[in-house]
């Protein structure tokens, strides 16, 4: 639209009802190669982490590296400045919590059923069930198929 139409970022969040800096953040996620970018629509890599990767030299290594290890954005950022490694010696593995099997299979069952990516973490008493989502529309979503549950 932005080519087809002579848009500008601006014009076109009003049109979509977000803000112009959004658009440009959307349109920088374009730039990452497709398995990147496969990574954010099934819901694996969110949008935030994504756009830490834009100038990286490996994004895609650096996306499974931010997955694998469970990394927060502030995480992966500094991930994305540290100068690549060569491959003289082994990297270190990021730092990663052991789940369970009935945990990890717990999560995929509430992922596959929602659509939307679960993570459970156990603590000494009680827990917590994070589901991601990208859109308000798939909070939307969520919402209506717990109202009816």
């Amino acid at each position: 639209m932005l080519e087809e139409h002579s848009y500008t970022q601006a014009d076109l969040g009003q049109i979509i009802g977000k803000s112009r800096s959004h658009v440009a953040n959307t349109l920088r996620l374009l730039k990452l190669p497709d398995p990147v970018r496969d990574l954010i629509v099934d819901g694996s890599l969110s949008a935030g982490h994504a756009r830490t990767l834009v100038t990286a030299d490996d994004p895609a290594g650096l996306a499974q590296r931010i997955i694998e290890g469970g990394l927060s954005v502030r995480q992966a950022e500094a991930l994305a400045q540290q100068p690549p490694q060569n491959d003289n010696g082994p990297r270190p593995a990021p730092k990663r919590s052991e789940k369970d099997a009935d945990t990890t299979a717990l999560e995929k069952m509430l992922s596959d059923a929602s659509g939307l990516k679960v993570v459970i973490s156990h603590k000494e008493k009680g827990g917590e069930v994070r589901i991601s989502y990208r859109t308000l529309e798939q909070l939307d979503e969520l919402c209506r198929r717990l109202q009816q549950g």
